[in-house]
């Protein structure tokens, strides 16, 4: 016959081998910092209608404390998605920048840009008093797209080179439909920058759009992006330059 298995009994820990524990590792506490802030502070009976105050002071630091952690924990999520933005841009640095063509160009900012920052769609919106047929097919939305005069400073505002919109449905940006004209409806949160081309004389916006809303928004910083879109207007405007000649 089988032996029965034997039930492990639930043993309650004591206060005595909590006190005998912590004597024999001085620095538990010191590893674990979290149970001094969640233990209850202890309470001294002064009196009738005497109040203890370092009751309420160890409290209120132990409630500080743990607001601290949070900030903290706050601030290192956004030094970790900071350093991988960081990481993006500098590889899409280098991409553009070892274009030897407008060819390449574009194709780097319609489609190397697209996987890099891992958006949905890539566009180079540049103001004309003509209008082009641009309209695109469902599989690929990346590309040029011609938008009215006054779009770009509209959207952006005269002195603004970067725009972060997290919710594009709730507050479109001013030529949302032009600018990402045949996918508008998709786009529930985008970025905009401004490009400055000495050679064209136009105004002209890299746009990045995606389908879920605060992929950008205004909380973020956009010194980079910034960045990146001065890269892509050197480039465009030496190129192009090149093209007048």
């Amino acid at each position: 016959m089988t032996a029965p298995k034997k039930t492990k009994v639930a043993t309650t820990i004591t206060a005595e081998q909590v006190r005998d524990f912590l004597i024999q590792h001085p620095d538990f506490l010191k590893k674990n910092l979290d149970v001094v802030t969640d233990a209850a502070p202890p309470e001294r009976d002064l009196g009738e209608g005497v109040v203890d105050f370092q009751h309420f002071m160890v409290k209120n630091l132990q409630k500080g404390g743990k607001a601290l952690q949070d900030r903290y924990d706050v601030l290192v999520d956004f030094c970790r998605v900071n350093m991988s933005v960081q990481t993006q841009v500098h590889h899409a640095a280098l991409r553009l920048i070892r274009a030897r063509n407008i060819e390449q160009l574009l194709e780097a900012i319609t489609q190397d840009l697209l996987a890099m920052f891992d958006v949905d769609v890539v566009r180079l919106a540049m103001e004309s008093g003509m209008r082009f047929d641009t309209s695109y097919g469902e599989q690929h939305y990346s590309g040029i797209v011609f938008v009215d005069p006054g779009i770009v400073d509209a959207a952006l505002g005269n002195k603004k080179n970067v725009l972060l919109v997290g919710d594009c449905i709730a507050t479109p940006p001013a030529g949302l439909d032009q600018i990402f004209s045949d996918c508008e409806e998709m786009i529930a949160s985008c970025a905009l920058l401004r490009l400055e081309l000495e050679t064209v004389g136009k105004n002209v916006l890299l746009a990045f759009g995606v389908r879920y809303k605060e992929r950008f928004h205004g909380g973020q910083g956009v010194e980079l992006l910034h960045f990146l879109a001065q890269i892509v207007a050197y480039q465009m405007d030496m190129y192009l330059g090149e093209m007048a000649l």
